[in-house]
This record gives C-alpha cells, structure tokens and sequence, in this order.
C-alpha cells in the first residue's frame, strides 16, 4: 500500500542528508507547528511557510 494522499496527490519516498544541528532543526520546526517532519518540507516546496514564520520558528528554537 502507498502513502496516504495530501495535497491531492500519494506521497513519494524520497531519502535526505542533513547534518545532525539540520536534523534537531528540522524537527524542533516541525514540532512547533504541530507537523511531522515530511509536511514541513512539503510546505517548504510549496512556499506555503513564509520567510516570516521561518524567522519566527528559528527565533524560538533558538531561545530553548
């Protein structure tokens, strides 16, 4: 069975390098939106999360 459909359409498997601080990243940012990590960078693709809420996000995991 494939992935569940969003945004219209199955999602594909793709695999990523991050770094470890561009892994905590990402998972602090997908967190604080309430998003597993996969829809946070499906957003990112969309340009559906703003330059705005990128700074707001990095001020707050960086505050921690």
């Amino acid at each position: 069975m494939g992935r569940k459909a969003t945004h219209g359409q199955r999602k594909e498997n793709i695999t990523l390098t991050l770094t470890p601080e561009g892994v905590e990243l990402l998972e602090v940012k997908a967190k604080t939106l309430g998003i597993s990590k996969s829809e946070f960078i499906e957003r990112i693709a969309r340009n559906l999360i703003s330059e705005n809420q990128e700074e707001q996000l990095l001020g707050e995991c960086c505050a921690s």
